[in-house]
């Protein structure tokens, strides 16, 4: 059953979002008010790319926030202390360890990052670069040596160096990484190279490591012979890798990690936490009352913990208070692990959570979702929609339009379930939203808003969905039925879009030529006079001309990114007419396990690929004497 329901959009209230409150300070001006509210709404975006795993976006975007920050922040002559900047550069230090846990296991990146040695990659850096005025003389500038692990520890007249475990609150990383005005070395002298700067950032955020003298190994065994650690039954109500670890990691750790741990204590591990700090032992196993470290969290002593700005939440009390009456059991592998890497990154607790959805209450989430997609880009925007079996519906157009649109959308399900000979009750879980936008203008702030980029003039739709379903959506330019040899119809649009989306469920990469080509293939059979698929087979064999190595155009990057749509096509249309359809999804299922093109190309087709791009591009010439 179809329905229509008419919204009038309305601004999302943003106060409490990331732990952060309204900006109300005396001591900034209106003007710096509203950019400090606009740098907010910019942190909130950064976690929505994280989650989209747009992880270079993310760290631009982070960067440019801290500029601007640093600007508002000299401008006004106000301090860290300063309850509006400390409350954004701890909403921002917040989303750059969620960015940092989240990118994938790859050099430079967290995950490979525990492998930076400090002597056989950090030291040479620091010498090359500081070691003018920070060596090992006695007067080495503001007392501070790095010329060893042991000087570089101790810091100089500024303070300490290092916050282990995170590179964010580390004051080297302030003087090396900073505003180009404040970066060291000074004045006109060479600065760090990027990728030395990332190096010194993975070693700390992997523990700082030393590994000659080895400062920070694993606590020995007399230090914890006296200490157990409560193992988890699967019993509990509340899990410590779940719910009490996350928080403390975002609001504990910058004062209880490092070298110098506030009291003694440090919250790096669970060995670290259970052996306690300068006051003993903070944590009695099922001792409410008399485990100072819920004495101090829960305000029954003072000073009440975490100190400054940074507050738990009730269900932050409810779950730690529940924890130590459960016994406070442990859900983890290795104690002697940091808990930076046993805390589940944001994407994997929202696939948890959605994992154990109903079809229905998805559904209710794909709702929501598309909402809160739309009034983030259009506020005053106002929008109708419909649901069908695979589908709800968005946009600014009449009732008929949307209802026309619609049923291309149902009829071309139905065609990528015998294609692909899909038996799901739904093709995409929560089904799938489609955007359908009449203005350019909207189009591409819709765009830019929700996919973080600018669009190109030749871009009429994108699609989006996620590993976990979290967001799985197309966005539309309404362009019209009319086509001709060089632009497209709503319904070719539409189709393109609908099969790439289908095409990015259950992971795995595909060329981008199969991304494009599959789905205008689906859209000409649709529209067999259409002109638009008529012009691209004229366009294809000049482009053809600049390819050396026929095999080369099955590889991603051979052609640029107006004329790949043209060639994946045509290529498209040849393997389907050639070795049926059924060879085609074999390719596809092929493909997205990680088999390269070309080896994919001989599984399936028992064809050399160089013979077979020969073929493709005959049959092209065939067609235009035809």
């Amino acid at each position: 059953m179809r329905r229509f329901v008419i919204f009038f959009s309305l601004a999302i209230a943003l106060g409490g979002f990331l732990g952060l409150q309204p900006i109300v300070r005396a001591d900034l001006n209106s003007a710096q008010l509203r950019e400090l509210r606009s740098l907010e709404s910019d942190v909130r975006r950064v976690n929505s790319l994280i989650r989209r795993n747009e992880f270079e976006d993310a760290e631009k975007k982070l960067k440019e926030i801290e500029e601007a920050l640093d600007k508002v922040q000299k401008d006004a002559m106000v301090t860290d202390k300063e309850i509006a900047i400390a409350k954004l550069k701890n909403a921002i230090s917040i989303q750059r360890n969620l960015l940092q846990k989240a990118k994938p296991a790859t050099p430079g990146n967290p995950g490979a990052m525990a492998g930076v040695s400090f002597t056989k990659d950090v030291q040479p850096i620091l010498t090359k670069n500081c070691g003018g005025c920070h060596g090992a003389a006695g007067n080495a500038r503001g007392g501070l040596r790095l010329n060893s692990f042991d000087n570089m520890k101790k810091g100089g007249s500024s303070g300490a160096l290092l916050t282990i475990g995170n590179a964010n609150a580390s004051l080297i990383m302030r003087r090396i990484a900073g505003p180009a005005n404040q970066k060291m070395p000074p004045g006109n002298r060479p600065k760090l190279a990027d990728d030395e700067i990332q190096t010194i950032r993975d070693w700390i955020n992997a523990g700082a490591k030393d590994d000659s003298n080895a400062p920070n190994a694993k606590p020995k065994p007399k230090d914890m012979e006296n200490i157990v650690v409560p193992k988890a039954t699967g019993k509990e109500t509340v899990s410590f890798t779940k719910d009490i670890a996350p928080f403390m990691v975002n609001l504990c750790m910058g004062c209880h990690s490092g070298n110098n741990p506030r009291g003694g204590l440090s919250l790096t591990s669970v060995n670290n936490m259970m052996k306690g700090g300068d006051s003993g032992r903070v944590i009695i196993p099922g001792d409410l009352e008399g485990s100072r470290l819920f004495r101090l969290v829960g305000g029954l002593e003072a000073p009440r913990m975490p100190q400054n700005q940074a507050r738990i939440t009730r269900k932050n009390y409810d779950d730690l208070k529940k924890w130590f009456l459960e016994g406070n059991k442990f859900d983890v592998d290795d104690p002697a692990k940091l808990l930076r890497d046993i805390v589940p990154t944001e994407q994997e607790i929202i696939a948890e959570r959605l994992a154990k959805l109903s079809d229905e209450e998805f559904t209710q989430h794909r709702i929501r979702r598309a909402q809160e997609l739309w009034t983030d880009a259009l506020t005053k925007k106002e929008y109708r929609w419909l649901e069908t079996r695979d589908f709800v519906v968005y946009g600014d157009g009449s009732d008929p339009r949307l209802q026309e649109i619609a049923k291309w959308a149902d009829d071309h399900a139905e065609e990528l379930r015998k294609m692909f000979s899909d038996k799901s009750q739904y093709l995409w879980k929560g089904k799938l939203a489609i955007f359908v936008l009449s203005d350019r203008f909207d189009f591409e702030e819709f765009t830019s808003v929700n996919l973080g980029q600018e669009a190109p003039r030749e871009m009429y739709g994108f699609s989006k969905v996620s590993g976990s379903f979290e967001d799985a959506y197309i966005a539309l330019q309404d362009i019209g039925d009319a086509a001709s040899e060089t632009e497209p119809s709503m319904r070719t649009n539409l189709i393109e879009q609908l099969t790439a989306a289908f095409l990015q469920k259950g992971g795995g990469k595909l060329p981008v030529w199969v991304q494009r080509g599959t789905g205008l293939y689906f859209a000409s059979q649709a529209q067999q006079n259409s002109p638009y698929f008529q012009g691209m087979k004229q366009s294809v064999p000049e482009m053809l001309r600049s390819v050396t190595k026929p095999a080369e155009v099955f590889n991603d990057g051979t052609f640029s990114p107006a004329g790949v749509g043209a060639v994946g096509y045509t290529l498209v249309e040849f393997l389907i007419k050639g070795g049926t359809a059924k060879n085609y999804g074999r390719l596809i299922q092929t493909l997205k396990t990680g088999t390269k093109v070309q080896d994919a190309i001989k599984a399936i087709y028992k064809a050399d690929p160089t013979a077979l791009a020969r073929q493709y591009g005959d049959s092209l010439s065939k067609g235009r004497r035809n």
